[in-house]
């Protein structure tokens, strides 16, 4: 009976640990507010401060997977992993949750990301 009953809960177990999705780096930040990518865009604000952006992956650096644009309903926006030293698989077309900081580069806004969740 205590065989069958740890079997059961070690599988369960497993199971639900499937579910939680891909983290890289130090994970989605719970105290980051979650934002809008035209946010990031039209909040001056937003410059230097850590905030999670939601969307899906669109394109990826193919070499090692430094970077990625990440959309959602209001835009697209870069997700810089190299400058945190994070590397992210082929995840093309997923959806993802990132935190870092809002930075710029020349004329673009940018996330500098700290931590990816993949679903």
């Amino acid at each position: 009976m205590k065989n069958l009953l740890l079997t059961t809960f070690l599988l369960v177990s497993l199971v639900l640990a499937g579910c939680g999705g891909e983290t890289y780096g130090s994970g989605v930040d719970p105290d980051a507010p979650k934002v809008q990518v035209k946010d990031v865009f039209l909040k001056q604000e937003l410059l230097g401060k850590k905030v999670t952006l939601e969307g899906k992956i669109i394109s990826q650096c193919q070499s090692n997977g430094c970077w990625f644009y990440l959309q959602d309903e209001t835009g697209q926006i870069y997700i810089d992993l190299a400058k945190s030293q994070l590397t992210l698989p082929s995840r093309p077309g997923k959806l993802a949750l990132a935190s870092g900081t809002v930075g710029r580069s020349k004329q673009n806004y940018m996330l500098v990301a700290t931590g990816v969740e993949i679903k």
